[in-house]
C-alpha cells in the first residue's frame, strides 16, 4: 500500500528512473528500500522527500546543493521561491501527501486558503484538476486506498456545491434546459458538479441526476422535460463497462438531442464512427468552450 516502483516515482515527480539511479550512487539521496526478494521499492515518506527534491531541481537548484541542506532548508526554499509555477507545484505536492497521510483538516484549510485568494475557478480548474491528475497516477497503480480518494473528493465536493448554492437562481421557462447525469456505476461526480456550477453561473436551467444513473431515467426525465441538451462525464467505469455502447444507446434514445460526453474514460479511447448528435470532449477547456457556443 505505501511501496512505490521507481516507475511511480517517475510518473508522479516527473523524473527519470535512471536519474533517480544516479542521484541515489552518486549522492545517496533517497535510497530505496528492498523487499525480501530483492525488489527495490520507495516508502510513502520517500515519495514526499523526492517530490521536493524534484520541484527544487526543476526550479534550477543543483542537485548537489539540495544534498547538502537539511530538511528545514528545503522547506524553507520551496517556500520562499516568489515564482507562481513553483508555488503551484508546491500546492499540489502538500495536497498529495495530506491525501497519502489522510490528514482531511490540512487539506481543507489548504483549499479554503487558496478559495479565499484566488476564488472557486481558479482553484477547481488548476490546482484541483492538477492534484487529481496526480491522484490518478496513484489510483491507477493501486497505491492509494478507496478511502483516500473519499474523503479528498468530498472534500472538493463540499466546495463546489457551496459555490453552486451561491449562483444558483430561479430558472426562468425561456431558457435553455442542461441534463446533467453519470453512467450507472459511476460515482465520480467532481467533473459534473463543476460542469452544473458553471451552466448555473451563466444562468441557464440545469436538471442534476448526478452519479449512477440507469440509461432509461435519462431518458424519462429528458423526454418529460423536453430537454435537448445532455452533458455527462466518465471518470472510471466499472470493470464491464462498454463506453461505445453505452454512446451508441444513448444516441438512439435521443435521436434529437445534444449529446457532450467527457471525462478519463473517454480520452483515453479512440472512439469511432460516432453518432451524429454526440460530441467528445478531451479538456475542461473543450468542455467550456463548447457550452459557451450552446448557451
Amino acid at each position: 500500500m505505501n511501496r512505490f516502483s521507481i516507475k511511480d516515482v517517475e510518473n508522479l515527480t516527473g523524473i527519470k528512473a535512471h536519474t533517480l539511479r544516479i542521484w541515489e550512487q552518486r549522492y545517496g539521496i533517497v535510497v530505496p528500500h528492498r523487499t525480501d526478494t530483492k525488489i527495490r521499492y520507495y516508502s510513502s515518506n520517500d515519495l514526499k522527500q523526492i517530490l521536493k527534491i524534484a520541484l527544487l531541481n526543476q526550479h534550477g537548484y543543483k542537485i548537489s546543493r539540495i544534498k547538502s541542506i537539511s530538511e528545514e532548508e528545503m522547506n524553507e526554499l520551496l517556500h520562499k521561491t516568489s515564482n507562481s509555477e513553483f508555488q503551484y507545484n508546491i500546492l499540489i505536492n502538500d495536497l498529495l501527501e495530506a491525501t497519502i497521510d489522510m490528514d482531511t483538516y490540512r487539506f481543507d484549510m489548504m483549499l479554503n486558503s487558496y478559495i479565499k485568494k484566488n476564488g472557486i475557478e481558479q482553484t477547481i480548474e488548476q490546482l484541483v484538476f492538477g492534484f487529481l491528475e496526480k491522484v490518478g497516477i496513484l489510483w491507477m497503480s493501486d497505491h492509494i486506498m478507496p478511502a483516500h480518494e473519499h474523503l479528498v473528493s468530498n472534500i472538493i465536493v463540499r466546495k463546489i456545491i457551496s459555490a453552486i448554492e451561491k449562483v444558483q437562481q430561479k430558472p426562468q421557462p425561456e431558457q435553455t434546459k442542461y441534463l446533467l447525469f453519470l453512467p450507472e456505476a459511476e460515482n465520480h461526480e467532481t467533473g459534473l458538479l463543476y460542469v452544473q456550477y458553471f451552466l448555473l453561473k451563466q444562468g441557464k436551467n440545469v436538471v442534476y441526476l448526478g452519479s449512477d444513473t440507469p440509461i432509461d431515467q435519462v431518458q424519462y426525465v429528458s423526454k418529460e422535460l423536453n430537454i435537448k441538451n445532455l452533458y455527462t462525464h466518465v471518470t472510471a467505469g466499472s470493470g464491464n463497462f462498454d463506453i461505445a455502447r453505452y454512446i451508441k444507446k444513448l444516441a438512439e434514445l435521443h435521436p434529437n438531442c445534444n449529446i457532450m460526453i467527457s471525462g478519463l474514460v473517454v480520452q483515453r479511447r479512440k472512439l469511432m464512427n460516432l453518432p451524429s448528435n454526440v460530441t467528445i470532449l478531451h479538456s475542461l477547456s473543450e468542455v467550456k468552450t463548447h457550452l459557451y457556443k450552446s448557451l
